[in-house]
């Protein structure tokens, strides 16, 4: 079995490092301890998740785009990947990793208009077993009453960004809630990027592209020649067909970086297209590109656990 870390999976968090990182924010007044104490867990407790790649191969097989693969047995060896890392790791990997995109109205919404809170369908569903594997592991060790919402979305409302949700719908009352912040292995926002719209939108649209296809692990995956290579294609063939499904821009191209595996100019070139649209979408939303600024959470996964008594979930 290949239980190497796919490098498209590690998408999101770049090493062991950042285990460090991850926080824990109690939301005023003082959270009871039983919200905080699952978060901590999420935070500390580590977890090896066992997955296939056989849900993207189906996929491909299927569509018209990339190589054919109809002839990679579903079963095989090759597609198995193994995941290490903190619960509250593996649900950030999960939430990037199964995110989507939907730029059809971005940029032509007012500041009126409600978020997005729906789940945006993922690009593909190459990750589709790791998500159900990851959700099955955090739930195993919270119990019956506690309800996980992994969200990541580069502002609120964008068009672009994934969930996870793990458990019961919580009840209206007596419901106890604590917060964690994963990072997503791209930098926060500069300073220097919130001095206007334009500046703002180009530096979340870059971040967003890193999120989605990391391009030093999509250029090592690549120079494969395996289902792996196949399946990251496939992700930036559906990433580039969400670009060009709108009429705001002008269509982009990534066929001749990747036919080198020139993915850091591919994620350029698929910045450059989403970023016009972010800068709308934001300048529609916000008065300021400060106020724009101080909203933008491209560089972390939120993850809220709330908990309940089972009396309370009774009533």
């Amino acid at each position: 079995m290949n239980v190497a870390i796919d490098a498209v999976v590690c998408l999101l968090l770049v090493s062991a490092a950042v285990v460090g990182l991850v926080t824990v924010e109690q939301s005023p007044p003082a959270t009871p301890g039983r919200a905080d104490a699952v978060a901590d867990t999420l935070a500390t407790t580590t977890a090896q998740v066992d997955y296939s790649l056989a849900p993207g191969v189906r996929e491909l097989a299927a569509s018209e785009e990339g190589p054919d693969v109809s002839d990679v047995p579903l079963d095989s060896p090759e597609l198995d990947r193994t995941a290490h890392g903190s619960l509250a790791e593996l649900l950030a990997r999960a939430t990037t990793a199964t995110s989507g995109v939907d730029l059809a109205d971005s940029g032509n919404r007012s500041a009126a208009t409600p978020p997005r809170d729906a789940e945006v369908p993922p690009l593909t569903r190459t990750r589709a077993t790791f998500r159900r594997d990851v959700a099955d592991a955090v739930r195993a060790r919270t119990g019956a009453t506690v309800r996980i919402d992994a969200t990541w979305r580069p502002y609120p409302g964008a068009p672009v960004g994934g969930a996870v949700g793990v458990g019961p719908k919580p009840p209206r009352d007596g419901v106890h809630a604590a917060t964690l912040i994963v990072p997503t292995g791209v930098e926060p926002i500069p300073r220097s990027a919130t001095w206007d719209f334009e500046s703002l939108g180009a530096a979340v649209a870059e971040r967003t592209v890193a999120v989605l296809v990391p391009a030093g692990p999509a250029k090592t995956t690549l120079r494969g020649n395996d289902p792996s290579a196949s399946l990251l294609r496939h992700r930036y063939a559906r990433l580039e067909t969400a670009i060009n499904g709108t009429d705001s821009a002008e269509n982009v191209s990534i066929a001749a970086p990747l036919a080198t595996e020139d993915t850091g100019a591919a994620n350029e070139r698929l910045a450059d297209a989403i970023a016009p649209r972010v800068t709308a979408d934001l300048r529609a939303r916000y008065d300021t590109p400060t106020a724009a600024a101080d909203a933008v959470s491209v560089s972390s996964v939120r993850i809220v656990v709330r908990t309940w008594s089972a009396s309370a979930g009774a009533r």
